[in-house]
């Protein structure tokens, strides 16, 4: 009793590597093992917020850097303030502050205060509006745009943050998908629900990093990652966004060679 008791003395200050072993089969066993399984969730939710702070330095790191080295090029005469220069460093802070809003975005999801106001709406009218929006940049990537759309999905959603769903989607397809590819979207009636796929050619993931594609920062070691480098967050706020509709999302490879997203949200036929 006296080992258990330092024992939990030592998960109060943050100490949850130790584990103690019995053999007793009796109430106090039985406790033990429960305490241990406690030890073993809080050095597993220690570890995880280590990484998580250990990605955000590395993603913010790499546009800081490089926003300093060009400051000091031009302090030191190295390069001059042309409009290219100007145009360049623009696009360094675009990409910090979008990382930053990512990340206050996905803090308040995850803390469930990220605000969403429900109405009834037409989904396949929106999904038209953002699709028409991305058309340019796709045909400027030579990246074919397919769509197979209902005349009307009613599903009470929050359209702000299904408009933030499928941006990030579209976005995250555009910068994958290789130029001369393919983009396929499509929504279907379900009988207790709307799925929308979402499905990209070449390149695709790996089989093991098919269920991680939403976990924070998510690195996918393959030619799909290396070709543009670094991680977002997009995908993790998706999820969010989806769970708190009452949907689900997941990820699946494409038979066009990439990766297939399908999304489900409550709805009724039109």
């Amino acid at each position: 009793m006296l080992a258990l008791s330092n024992h939990t003395r030592d998960l109060q200050e943050g100490h949850y590597s130790a584990r103690l072993e019995t053999r007793r089969r009796d109430e106090l066993g039985t406790l033990t093992k429960q305490v241990n399984q406690l030890a073993q969730r809080l050095d597993q939710g220690q570890q995880a917020r280590q990484r998580w702070f250990s990605d955000i330095a590395h993603e913010l790191r790499t546009p800081v850097a490089i926003l300093q080295g060009e400051l000091e090029a031009i302090s030191d005469g190295i390069r001059p303030l042309s409009p290219e220069f100007i145009k360049s460093l623009e696009g360094e802070v675009a990409q910090l502050t979008h990382l930053i809003n990512d990340l206050h975005d996905l803090a308040l999801a995850d803390g469930g205060n990220l605000r969403y106001q429900f109405h009834r709406d037409d989904l396949a009218d929106l999904l038209g509006e953002v699709v028409d929006s991305y058309r340019n940049s796709f045909a400027q990537q030579t990246i074919s745009l397919e769509t197979r759309l209902p005349e009307q999905a009613v599903v009470d959603m929050d359209p702000v943050r299904i408009r933030q769903l499928l941006d990030n989607l579209l976005q995250n397809s555009l910068k994958y998908t290789a130029s001369g590819g393919t983009l396929s979207i499509s929504l279907t009636q379900r009988p207790d629900n709307w799925e929308l796929l979402i499905e990209d050619s070449a390149p695709g993931v790996p089989d093991d990093a098919l269920p991680r594609l939403f976990d924070h920062l998510y690195r996918v070691e393959s030619s799909r990652n290396r070709r543009t480098g670094g991680a977002g967050l997009g995908l993790a706020i998706c999820q969010r966004i989806v769970e708190a509709h009452g949907g689900t999302i997941g990820a699946e490879h494409s038979p066009l060679g990439g990766v297939r997203i399908r999304i489900t949200l409550p709805g009724e036929a039109p």
